[in-house]
């Protein structure tokens, strides 16, 4: 029987399984077309165990082959290697302590799964173990991807969302994809992780020519599991993407492809064209008369939902209106919403409660707890406690927000606030110390809250399926995260707060992130519509994400509700014929505005007073919003602080053998017809002004 290759077949690409004479499992190839990317030498999986007194590192020549099966489904192969551990006899290791490693059958069994895909190249991975030691089994230093890709001159490792290039690259909490292109050969490979937030761990030629996908085991959270005899632990997926061409080509190409279509939960049709949240305009004095003010004209301007942020209920943990703020519940307002066609979106808290509310005085056993036995709690909450996910907690929870959603019918819901990490405060909150909850070790909590995180959300939209969800940036633990595990459990990310006067940090954070994941899945806290700079600069950046708004709309002249109309019609109008919250595509043309971040997202406490950056930007920038055919909307923006009126702009999306024509949205004239081999070479455009945008509609003609 042995040896045997199985050939995993995706679109355009090919990973080969070979199981050598003595039952080790191993990548044997990875082939982009006819291309060879992989070298012999990687270890396909590395993780270290510990038992009673004794740790080891474990790798697929420990373990032998016993079975093999292949699942065909409508547009993959699933195949599922089933392994055990060989006697220690034939592994060839020196363990590090006295504990022997053997049992009838192999202490530990593997599953090793992969599916290919028939319509994108890629194959994905995800590791099962399972343990059968009669003492808990202790995972660590968890790897469930290594291989050995192939050398050569100018190879370039692209990383910082593919907008950094370099011979090497690692990151923990933040990156979850890189590309290694060999730019001679003009091909590449996308490796991705599908781990979530603070887990994720990503390298790729720090190690000579090894591609590792791994879990977190050197920044705060670090990951561990703890099986108990019978019980088995699974990875997360990780996938390679072969590809030829550019880089960017693959990005904007099979890779958001992929990511949108089979990873995303939602699409760019389910998420409403206008939304109005409150909190940056109100924060916790908003009341019944503001928000039916509000609503009323919202309904006027064409605004599709109106979102109640923190503030409309009792307190953390106390899910039932403000009876000051808000006399008679809740139900004019969803009255109010319902009158007009406009969805109703809440914010809820998941994890903190009030010290006074009836959850923590009742349940204090399911308040997370420290390093020191006290309750966890974000910088400054003093009044307040997180709740352990991994308690009866997230049941509770889960009963909570169903109930609120259900009573109010809810059809964007928030869910905020701490339960992994505190992200304003590196280093603190950092799992959870109880000794009664539902994990067998403090760290082995940093990767089952997530877990716990996920549960809520897929219950909740379980019993809600036409409700969007966002899980917001504070909840996922780390500034400005966002990644390929969160997409698939909830519909949305609150990554970041801004200003109208913050714009640029604003467009560097979609310019980077919808490279990863589809823009219409941030959601910003951005603009100020009753603030000056919102005509035209700051409507039209939102909108490289989707139109969500601040604002006390009662402000508003009546020379600006007009204004707004025109352009809530005008926006809504065009999504029916071409709907470019869909489509993001920056190639190279378009580059990240030269600023950084706003704060940055670990090492330092965030601050909300100074702590914004007003950046100096002086180059052009933005994002096309380009079907395939390459029809759709351009947007590009001139910053305040940048001297050049005019930039030479390539359209390198464009059918080289197609013409289209050119529109000047904001300033109705026609820019021209072209050649699409015309627009790939470039085409000089002009922004008079400073702050400006530049709206192109594109068009076949």
């Amino acid at each position: 029987m042995l040896p045997l290759t199985v050939a995993l077949e995706a679109k355009d690409c090919c990973r080969e399984i070979r199981i050598d004479e003595t039952g080790t499992l191993r990548t044997a190839s990875l082939r982009y077309r006819e291309t060879e990317l992989l070298q012999e030498g990687g270890d396909e999986f590395i993780f270290a165990g510990r038992l009673n007194e004794s740790m080891r590192l474990f790798r697929s020549e420990h373990f032998r082959y016993v079975s093999h099966e292949r699942i065909a489904q409508s547009d993959m192969d699933k195949w599922i290697f089933r392994l055990e551990l060989k006697p220690q006899a034939e592994q060839q290791f020196v363990p590090f302590g006295p504990q022997s490693w053997d049992l009838p059958g192999g202490g530990l069994h593997i599953e090793l799964t992969y599916a290919a895909y028939h319509d994108v190249p890629v194959i994905r991975k995800w590791l099962a173990i399972r343990s059968q030691y009669p003492s808990p089994f202790r995972l660590e230093y968890m790897t469930w991807e290594d291989i050995k890709l192939i050398p050569g001159d100018g190879r370039q490792v692209y990383h910082r969302f593919f907008t950094a290039a370099s011979a090497w690259a690692e990151d923990t909490m933040d990156e979850s994809a890189m590309a290694a292109f060999w730019p001679e050969r003009g091909v590449g490979v996308i490796v991705a992780t599908e781990a979530p937030g603070a887990m994720k761990r990503l390298e790729l030629f720090k190690d000579g020519d090894r591609a590792r996908v791994s879990y977190n085991f050197d920044e705060e959270t670090v990951f561990e599991w703890a099986l108990r005899e019978g019980e088995t632990f699974e990875t997360d997926a990780s996938f390679l993407l072969p590809f030829g061409g550019s880089v960017q080509d693959a990005v904007d190409g099979p890779f958001r492809a992929f990511v949108a279509g089979k990873l995303a939960i939602v699409k760019a049709a389910d998420v409403p064209t206008f939304t109005v949240n409150t909190w940056e305009t109100f924060q916790i004095e908003i009341t019944e008369s503001i928000v039916l003010d509000n609503i009323a004209v919202a309904a006027e301007l064409g605004i599709d939902a109106y979102q109640l942020d923190f503030g409309w209920h009792v307190d953390h943990g106390d899910y039932r209106p403000h009876p000051v703020k808000f006399p008679n519940g809740l139900e004019p307002i969803v009255d109010a919403c319902r009158k007009h066609g406009m969805k109703l979106g809440l914010w809820m808290s998941v994890p903190n409660v009030h010290l006074e509310s009836e959850v923590a005085r009742l349940h204090p056993e399911w308040i997370q707890r420290d390093e020191n036995g006290g309750r966890s709690h974000m910088i400054g909450w003093t009044d307040t406690a997180i709740m352990c996910l991994q308690s009866s907690y997230s049941d509770w929870i889960i009963e909570q927000i169903d109930a609120v959603v259900k009573r109010y019918g809810v059809s964007l819901l928030k869910l905020d606030l701490a339960s992994v990490r505190d992200p304003y405060n590196p280093g603190k909150m950092i799992g959870c110390h109880a000794r009664d909850h539902d994990h067998e070790t403090v760290k082995s909590t940093h990767l089952g809250l997530y877990r716990s995180m996920f549960r809520i959300m897929d219950e909740v939209r379980r019993r809600n399926p036409d409700c969007l969800i966002d899980l917001s940036f504070e909840l996922y633990g780390v500034l400005h995260g966002t990644d390929l595990a969160h997409i698939q459990h909830a519909h949305q990310n609150w990554i970041t707060n801004q200003d109208t006067a913050w714009l640029e940090p604003f467009r560097r954070l979609i310019h980077t992130r919808s490279r990863i994941v589809p823009s219409y899945t941030l959601n910003f806290g951005a603009c100020h519509l009753t603030d000056p700079l919102a005509k035209t600069y700051g409507f039209w950046s939102v909108l490289l994400a989707h139109g969500l708004y601040y604002g006390d709309l009662r402000k508003l002249s009546e020379e600006d509700k007009q204004y707004y109309r025109h352009w809530f019609d005008w926006v809504k109008a065009y999504r029916q014929r071409c709907d470019f919250y869909a489509w993001f595509k920056v190639s190279d043309a378009l580059r990240a505005p030269d600023c950084p971040e706003h704060a940055d997202r670990r090492f330092h406490p965030y601050v909300t007073v100074g702590g914004r950056i007003h950046t100096q930007s002086a180059i052009w920038d933005g994002a096309a919003k380009l079907s395939p055919e390459g029809e759709g909307l351009v947007l590009l923006f001139r910053p305040e602080a940048c001297g050049d009126e005019e930039e030479t702009v390539r359209f390198p999306w464009m059918d080289a053998d197609g013409a289209y024509r050119l529109y000047d949205v904001l300033g109705d004239t026609q820019i021209g017809q072209y050649r699409g081999e015309e627009l790939r070479e470039g085409i000089r455009l002009r922004i008079a002004e400073a702050p400006g945008t530049l709206v192109v509609d594109c068009r076949r003609a």
